[in-house]
């Protein structure tokens, strides 16, 4: 391998990890993965959102 390509590795590895460590941190915090901010009684996957509901 080259630098290049590397260095590309390397940013698209932290990327990849700043997005899950962002999801981990929000959903430690309570806040929702549904990107449409609508309320989750009619969406299909509540139960995996949401089970003690």
């Amino acid at each position: 391998m080259n630098a290049p390509t590397i260095i590309v590795a390397a940013i698209v590895a932290v990327v990849f990890l700043a997005i899950i460590i962002k999801a981990i941190v929000d959903k430690k915090n309570g806040k929702s993965s549904c990107s449409c901010g609508c309320s989750c009684s009619g969406c299909a996957m509540k139960g995996a959102c949401h089970p003690n509901e």
